[in-house]
């Protein structure tokens, strides 16, 4: 749908909400107005219907800041992400929800707003009965235009965007103090693409078309670096109406078919039951005796194919001889477990490579079946979670 419905929040329920419906294929405002405080959002809703609803939230409510992360090692890095940022942040970093936005370089954009704002934001939308697709820090949506900078005056504040996901609000009565303290840090006069007539000492200012605020950001939230909706508070995917009318017959069928099915499924089962407790106590033995095993398709056959790669060229005898020597062993350990096994007739001995979940059990396995067989183990490699040996046997 190309008109979509965009709201700016205030902080508090009494400040002003601004609004407007942009038609982007007409590229024309349809409405456009300012709601006196949080209250009166539920005038709203009609005028939403279909359309897409997006949020612009006060970035003077948040902390917008960049921090310097390398890409390798970034999804480890940002587990940390909040003790990184907890110098900059007056509260407590468990009660902030943060977001990450765009990358340039090493230089990787932060969001960190409260919690208790967000429940806040959503709370207005919810009782206004309105749903929104992005909620946007509103100086993230001033365009740069090829610029460093962006500013706009929107009521008293002064939003500025300072990078592709860095800015701030200024209220009207710092700008004297603040801006030229923001000028100072830079090297350069920086280029800064404004969106009201208005001059800033220091830089080097690019007038844009100038355009109603809510349009200016209206234009820029669908190229935003960063939508606060995200984690807990990503929305959720809706079946759509035409679905929901259906939902109650789809949930009968759906319980005729299941019942249905659940009947002829007993009735198999009585008819089939012995054979069926057979066949699994007949593959779990053949998963257990070769291990890895997933897929069986003819059990007899499989069987006898391992039998013969065991056995070798040999008749097999001294193999089944040797693993009932070795039953006893396996039983003391039982957490250590064989993952290949082989027989050499020529030479009548067993190799194989166990798992075990450390050094003493596979120590402790290797003393066991050193009193029946002559015993070369190879090194023991370990990993996180498991110890692995060769071990190879051969009878007295």
């Amino acid at each position: 749908m190309s008109e979509r419905l965009f709201i700016r929040l205030g902080t508090k329920a009494q400040d002003s909400c601004s609004w407007l419906i942009w038609s982007e294929q007409e590229q024309e405002i349809i409405a456009s107005g300012e709601l006196p405080g949080a209250e009166s959002l539920a005038s709203l809703t009609e005028r939403a219907g279909n359309r897409p609803v997006d949020i612009l939230v006060p970035a003077s409510s948040m902390t917008l800041t960049e921090i310097h992360l390398p890409e390798k090692g970034q999804r480890q890095a940002l587990k940390a992400l909040p003790f990184m940022l907890e110098e900059n942040i007056a509260q407590d970093v468990d009660d902030m929800h943060f977001v990450v936005g765009s990358r340039d370089g090493e230089r990787l954009s932060v969001a960190a707003v409260a919690h208790e704002q967000m429940q806040t934001w959503l709370g207005w939308l919810a009782d206004a009965g309105l749903k929104a697709r992005k909620l946007v820090p509103d100086c993230l949506a001033l365009p740069l235009e090829s610029c460093e900078w962006a500013a706009m005056l929107m009521g008293q504040e002064l939003l500025v965007r300072t990078g592709k996901g860095s800015g701030l609000n200024l209220p009207q009565d710092w700008l004297p103090v603040a801006l030229p303290m923001m000028l100072a840090d830079k090297a350069a006069a920086p280029t800064v693409a404004t969106y009201n007539d208005m001059n800033i000492p220091g830089a080097d200012v690019r007038p844009q078309t100038l355009d109603l605020p809510m349009l200016v950001l209206a234009r820029g939230v669908l190229q935003a670096p960063m939508n606060l909706l995200t984690g807990s508070y990503k929305p959720k995917r809706e079946l759509s109406k035409h679905l929901l009318q259906w939902k109650n017959a789809l949930i009968v069928v759906a319980v005729a078919l299941l019942l249905s099915l659940v009947d002829k499924g007993l009735t198999i089962y009585q008819v089939g039951n012995q054979a069926d407790v057979l066949k699994a106590e007949s593959e779990a033995i053949y998963r257990q005796v070769v291990p890895g095993s997933s897929r069986i398709v003819n059990l007899r056959s499989q069987l006898d194919n391992e039998v013969r790669k065991l056995s070798g060229s040999g008749s097999g005898a001294e193999f089944f001889s040797m693993l009932q020597r070795l039953k006893t062993s396996f039983s003391d350990v039982p957490e250590l477990k064989p993952n290949s096994l082989r027989f050499d007739s020529a030479r009548s001995e067993i190799r194989m490579q166990v798992t075990a979940k450390d050094y003493a059990q596979i120590e402790k396995f290797k003393e066991l079946v050193g009193k029946d067989f002559e015993l070369e183990a190879g090194a023991m490699n370990s990993s996180d979670e498991a110890v692995t040996s060769t071990l190879t046997l051969r009878s007295r």
